[in-house]
């Protein structure tokens, strides 16, 4: 059990940047999915489901709020990993590019590339969202006062709620 949360955080680490400065680049999810051709169309009907979930991590007592994401298109492998990225241009609004895929080759199951994002250092409130999927962009809210989260959005075309 300690893997996959291991794994998860790891990817966290890796899909996330924050901060206040609206004009820094986003992190290094966002130059890898550059390098694999974001802005390029996706697939027809192409679409990020996104949710959140707690998850106790390894201090005592310790719970931990992810946004979970997966595309709706079946790729190379079940665990390929989806490129997204996290902004937080002001107090209130999330910038979040989903922006290609990585496979990664390691099974031979098939299924939607997913990614997991921390939303641990972000206080209890609520978010505007602005979201791209490729070269397709919609907006949202994503209102952290609630357990579970709950999500929003506008074009529920580009992205949606996975329950």
């Amino acid at each position: 059990m300690r893997l996959p949360l291991l794994l998860a955080a790891s990817l966290a680490l890796f899909s996330c940047s924050k901060s206040d400065d609206p004009g820094l680049a986003p992190g290094e999810g966002a130059e890898l999915a550059t390098e694999n051709g974001c802005g390029a169309p996706g697939p027809s009907g192409y679409q990020v489901l996104l949710r959140t979930q707690q998850q106790a991590v390894q201090l005592p007592g310790t719970v931990e709020t992810f946004l979970l994401s997966k595309d709706n298109v079946f790729n190379a492998s079940g665990s390929d990993h989806l490129v997204a990225s996290l902004l937080r241009q002001e107090d209130n609004v999330l910038s979040l590019r989903y922006c290609g895929v990585v496979h990664d080759g390691l099974t031979a199951d098939i299924g939607p590339a997913r990614s997991t994002i921390s939303l641990q250092d972000l206080p209890p409130q609520v978010y505007r969202l602005r979201i791209t999927v490729r070269d397709r962009h919609t907006t949202g809210t994503l209102d952290l006062r609630t357990t579970p989260a709950r999500l929003s959005f506008a074009d529920t075309t580009v992205a949606g709620v996975w329950r």
